[in-house]
């Protein structure tokens, strides 16, 4: 059974356009009822990681699948791919996985990650929104938006109310913390998730 979702909460987070160097672009039209069915289909044909077995290789996968799919926002306004979409929705499940890619942001980088994470939490399914809607919450923060967090926070926790990592979230922003204090904490957290997914020990 195709799982479906309701996207009229999403226009406000969803709605403005990709800041490239200070020029903006346009996205290009999307069908974007027809990308989410198609990444619904494709979710179907994937699993989940299987932690009684070494769950290495999965959390590999979905690091791969995360670097194809900044390197692709670097160079365009979209991923269109739902293959790759229904990999990295499926992958940030994985813990070590999500925290890998929230530790790849840098001061340089935050604009396009937080367009980026913008468009996947357009188009995910409800099933899959936490993780990609924290993330959003997160680099909005770190940029200064805190409108867009707020609102990326509150689609996290609707679609998960227990969420982790967004309930952290919400008491970092209940208590006023520096955008640059979370910042340090991800950045001193990133050596050791890579060396939890990579090393061979």
């Amino acid at each position: 059974m195709t799982k479906q979702r309701t996207v009229e909460s999403k226009s406000t987070i969803a709605s403005k356009s990709i800041d490239r160097g200070g020029r903006s672009e346009k996205r290009t039209e999307v069908n974007e009822d027809e990308l989410r069915e198609a990444i619904s289909l494709e979710l179907e044909l994937l699993s989940e990681i299987d932690y009684r077995l070494d769950p290495k290789p999965g959390q590999r996968e979905g690091v791969a699948a995360f670097r194809r799919l900044i390197a692709g926002f670097t160079d365009q306004t979209v991923i269109e791919d739902p293959a790759l979409l229904a990999l990295i929705l499926i992958r940030l499940r994985d813990l070590q996985v999500r925290d890998f890619a929230l530790g790849c942001m840098d001061r340089e980088s935050l604009k396009v990650h937080v367009e980026m994470w913008r468009w996947v939490v357009r188009i995910a399914p409800t099933t899959y929104l936490a993780p990609p809607a924290t993330l959003l919450s997160a680099t909005a923060y770190e940029v200064g938006d805190e409108q867009l967090a707020r609102e990326a926070l509150t689609q996290a926790l609707e679609a998960d109310e227990e969420y982790p990592l967004a309930l952290l979230l919400k008491r970092v922003f209940a208590a006023g913390w520096p955008a640059e204090t979370f910042a340090t904490m991800r950045t001193e957290l990133h050596p050791k998730i890579t060396a939890a997914i990579f090393d061979e020990s």
